[in-house]
């Protein structure tokens, strides 16, 4: 390894190049063709210029920490510099995912904060729209200035709605986690790039679950004999996965295997065939019957593959 590699880049520096880099490329008419993983790639590019080498950087790490899920960049391996990055498109569905964005954005602190690293970033391109969701927020407090800090508390946590706390998950996270904003840096007239350093957690904070997803249950239909899954649980994270590969992607449409993975990444309990079960059946708007859920979410639009359905 060079010299010049084992340099620490200036971040606040390589955020603002991301963020101008993102912003050429809307200038350019190529803002519906951005998602996650072209701000990832800004984030590549930005490292390189400043003299990170591709050696140094890795994408997709496993780390034991979140239980097989996966760091979106990391330099210098998950010991060195973890990043987790969030570009939450706007709602091509008529379906608000606002609360279930909220604890997508939430979970990426909590999921840096117990990763043993050098150093941690939450970086989110964000909205004009979910900016003033989040500035609601009262009890969170969410920061929208350089210098001002996120503080996740159990107490705070434990105000959310459900599927936001689904969308976090269920792994032990180290409470309470302070991220500071050091970067608030505009894309273009309506879009903005927002970089957190994340502190490390408290040496005596002990690891816990904010809450246990309760496995699909039945209730027997008074006089029928059949039965329908219980709202939430398995059906909520089905959602929030979901919608979180929409974002990423840019597509409208994922595939079983897909989701599979994605809730896999997030530490999800519920098994593969649970989760092929609530999408292929108690999901799906084409498919009725008895012991049928009749949760109209997806559409599917070919083998294996579905789509958010459309609401009027």
């Amino acid at each position: 390894m060079t010299a010049t590699s084992s340099l620490e880049p200036d971040w606040e520096q390589v955020w603002v190049d991301v963020a101008r880099r993102l912003g050429e490329h809307r200038a350019a008419g190529r803002g519906l063709l951005l998602t996650e993983d072209s701000v990832r790639w800004c984030t590549v590019l930005a490292l390189e210029s400043v003299g990170v080498s591709p050696d140094r950087l890795a994408i997709e790490v496993l780390t034991p920490a979140l239980a097989g899920g996966k760091l979106d960049l990391t330099v210098d391996g998950s010991d060195g510099t973890v990043i987790e990055l969030k570009y939450p498109r706007a709602s091509r569905t008529g379906i608000s995912p606002d609360t279930m964005t909220l604890g997508e954005l939430i979970r990426d602190f909590l999921r840096v904060a117990v990763v043993d690293a050098a150093d941690r970033w939450v970086v989110q391109v964000l909205q004009p729209e979910l900016r003033r969701y989040l500035s609601r927020r009262e009890e969170l407090s969410w920061p929208t200035a350089v210098g001002q800090q996120l503080v996740l508390t159990r107490e705070r946590l434990g105000t959310l709605r459900k599927t936001a706390l689904d969308a976090i998950g269920v792994l032990p996270w180290h409470l309470p986690v302070t991220a500071t904003c050091l970067v608030a840096h505009p894309v273009d007239v309506d879009l903005s790039l927002f970089a957190f350093r994340v502190d490390a957690p408290d040496v005596g904070s002990v690891p816990a679950p904010l809450a246990a997803a309760a496995p699909v249950q039945r209730r027997a239909a008074a006089g029928t004999g059949t039965g329908a899954p219980v709202r939430g649980g398995a059906r909520a994270e089905v959602l929030a996965a979901v919608h979180d590969l929409v974002a990423r992607s840019g597509r409208s449409e994922v595939t079983l295997a897909e989701v599979v993975d994605e809730m896999r990444r997030r530490g999800s309990a519920y098994a593969e065939s649970t989760v092929r079960t609530m999408m292929s059946s108690h999901m799906c708007a084409q498919v009725h019957g008895p012991n049928i859920g009749s949760y109209d979410d997806l559409d599917r639009v070919g083998h294996g593959r579905y789509r958010l359905r459309q609401t009027s």
